[in-house]
């Protein structure tokens, strides 16, 4: 295998590469980098030579990155985010950094939280693009948080966490049993529990839900007859129907007027959420920053509203 004349490649040259590989455009990327679709495809047949592989090639009327750019890729964006560190004195100004806040949350159950933050930001922050994206699967967040494709991660928490990741308690809660009310009553025993056809939502937990998990180990079995991707559809069809719900106590913010709900047959655990980064960036003073911003901020609507569901722990784990 030839020898690369690594001092050929810059920071620079990297970060068209990965540009270039996320849009998957010349163009796009041009415009991202704020620079000439030239001045992209020369950085990128620089790389191309020196690295023996095309890269990219065409595919339709876009680009699609070949086998050693997919290998190259998530190399290059490690690289790139401790050089940038590098540049990291421990003094931040959230004013003049051009790069958008990313937090991604499982945005149906964490909706207050969501517009706390967003409040708080936006006061700090009258101009500074926010980014708020749905979470999707829990097991997406460490990719999320080590690719930088998002800062925190406000989630449920999962039955573990990698060791590359840290995080801080937000709140707790518990399950209520949610149903219509013109249909039927509430649930009043495990058996009736058992016995109702059940809807169900995900909130990114997999084949297999915490609180399938905890039933099972009680030997209570679900007859699971609708499941959906979010809180907003559940409650639009279980209305009409016979079906139950075992949700967050929260979700109750939703369905007034729509949905009752009764306490859970049986005691469980409480759920817990949590805010979550990466340990890589622990240390950065614009991670710090953000941490510091959203810790207060829900402190403080956990002191301004006590009886809300919100904040009721700090603690760092």
């Amino acid at each position: 295998m030839p020898r690369i004349d690594i001092s050929q490649i810059s920071g620079r040259v990297l970060r068209v590469f990965l540009t270039v590989y996320d849009e998957k455009s010349v163009s796009r990327a041009a415009d991202v980098l704020e620079s000439s679709q030239s001045t992209i495809s020369h950085n990128i047949e620089k790389l191309r030579g020196l690295l023996g592989d095309a890269l990219f090639v065409q595919s339709g009327r876009g680009i699609v990155p070949s086998a050693r750019a997919d290998v190259l890729a998530p190399k290059v964006r490690r690289i790139l985010i401790e050089m940038e560190g590098l540049a990291d004195q421990g003094i931040y100004d959230p004013i003049t950094d051009p790069d958008p806040f990313v937090i991604a949350l499982s945005s149906s159950i964490l909706d207050g939280e969501l517009e706390t933050i967003y409040d708080a930001l936006r006061l700090s922050l009258p101009q500074k693009h926010l980014m708020f994206r749905d979470l999707g699967k829990l097991s997406e967040i460490e990719p999320l948080l080590e690719t930088r494709q998002a800062d925190v991660v406000l989630t449920l928490r999962p039955r573990s966490y990698p060791n590359t990741l840290r995080h801080m308690a937000l709140t707790q809660d518990s399950f209520r049993v949610f149903y219509d009310p013109n249909v039927r009553g509430p649930v009043d025993s495990v058996e009736d529990f058992c016995g109702a056809p059940h809807a169900t939502v995900s909130f990114g937990q997999g084949s297999k839900s915490l609180l399938q998990t905890e039933l099972e180990a009680l030997a209570i079995h679900r007859r699971v007859t609708l499941g959906v991707p979010n809180l907003w559809t559940l409650i639009r069809l279980m209305q009409g129907t016979d079906m139950i719900a075992s949700l967050p106590s929260r979700s109750s913010r939703h369905t007034t007027g729509t949905l009752a709900s009764s306490p859970f047959p049986v005691e469980l655990p409480p759920l817990q959420f949590d805010l979550v980064w990466h340990r890589r960036f622990a240390d950065s003073a614009r991670l710090q920053w953000l941490l510091m911003t959203i810790e207060t901020a829900l402190a403080q609507q956990a002191q301004d509203h006590p009886n809300d569901v919100g904040l009721r722990a700090h603690s760092f784990e």
